[in-house]
This record gives structure tokens, C-alpha cells and sequence, in this order.
């Protein structure tokens, strides 16, 4: 059996999120409120031209990411975390003992599937998906994964993991963001 070395998938992973950008260049989105929108006021000189751009806006502070997000989910993420779907890709069933479980190293680029009650989960894993019943704290070190789990209390993102995926089923976990372009969703 072929192995692919940790360093080939992020650098595969890392890649991949550095070209999405240039690839997407010159496309534009526009995410406006409509219960704050306004219509200039007569004495202000834009009115007369509609066709003049609009000074743009110093990000808010409070766009940085966080469970209490209530934005849409993009549909491909959403997509990505079916958990009937990633049920099907299933290869590898692990139990959590004594309340803790670790998916090493060695399952790279499989589907796992943990049951039993888990007070701590560890994924050093990189590239597969992971399917999770609730979890205490879920800590996550790999690259590129696909997480869904019912609940959590607390996700954490080690500063080595780049570019995965987690959603939860139900509540509002605590998250600790580090790494490069990790996203978390709640599904419901």
C-alpha cells in the first residue's frame, strides 16, 4: 500500500488553498442588511451620482469568526458536511475508552466513525473525515479534515491545523481558532 507522507498532503492542502484565491480573483460578493439600508439624504452630493463608488469601510471587529455566527452557510460547505453521505465513506469504527479517543496519524485520508461517550477527542489525522457523537473537548491538529459531531463543548484548532472543516449538530461549543483557514459551521 502506497503511504503519503504528512508533508505531501499539507503541502497538497496548502497549495490548494493559495491557488482557490487566484482562481476566484476578480469575482466580487456583497453582503448587505436590508434592515440597515438607507437611502442617501437629498443634501448628500452622492444622490445626484448614482454612479459614483462608495467609500469602503474598515472591517468590523466583530466579523471575526465565532460560534455565536448566525451567517448562511456556503451550500459547499454544507455540502461537504452530510453526515449520511460521509456515513457511506466509512472505513475505519473507533470506540472512545475511558471517555477519550485519539484518530493518529496512521488513518490519513480514511473516514472514521467514533461511538461511545467522548469526554476528549484528539484528531491528528489529516486529508479524511471524521463523524463524532457528542464530545467534551475535540481537539484538532491535522490538515484538511471533514468533522461533523452531534455536540461539543469545546473545538480547538492547534496551530498546526490548516484548512479543515468542522459543524456540530446542536449547542453553541466554545472555539479556540489557530492555524491557517479553518472553518466551523453549526448544521441546524
Amino acid at each position: 500500500m502506497h503511504q503519503t507522507s504528512r508533508t505531501g498532503i499539507r503541502s497538497v492542502v496548502l497549495a490548494a488553498a493559495l491557488l482557490t484565491p487566484l482562481l476566484l480573483a476578480g469575482c466580487s460578493v456583497a453582503v448587505t442588511d436590508p434592515a440597515s439600508s438607507s437611502t442617501p439624504a437629498a443634501s448628500d452630493p452622492r444622490s445626484s451620482m448614482p454612479d459614483a463608488p462608495e467609500a469602503s469601510a474598515a472591517p468590523d471587529a466583530s466579523s471575526a469568526p465565532n460560534a455565536e455566527s448566525s451567517g448562511e452557510v456556503d451550500p459547499d460547505v454544507r455540502a461537504r458536511l452530510d453526515r449520511t453521505r460521509l456515513r457511506d465513506l466509512v472505513t475505519q469504527n473507533l470506540t472512545c475508552v475511558d471517555g477519550s479517543a485519539t484518530v493518529g496519524r496512521d488513518l490519513d485520508g480514511m473516514y472514521v466513525e467514533l461511538t461511545g461517550e467522548c469526554s476528549t477527542v484528539t484528531i491528528l489525522a489529516s486529508a479524511g473525515g471524521v463523524l463524532l457523537p457528542d464530545v467534551g473537548v475535540l481537539t484538532i491538529e491535522g490538515d484538511g479534515a471533514t468533522v461533523i459531531m452531534t455536540s461539543a463543548k469545546k473545538i480547538a484548532f492547534d496551530e498546526s491545523a490548516d484548512i479543515n472543516v468542522v459543524g456540530w449538530e446542536s449547542g453553541t461549543p466554545e472555539i479556540a481558532y489557530a492555524g491557517t483557514a479553518n472553518v466551523t459551521t453549526p448544521l441546524s
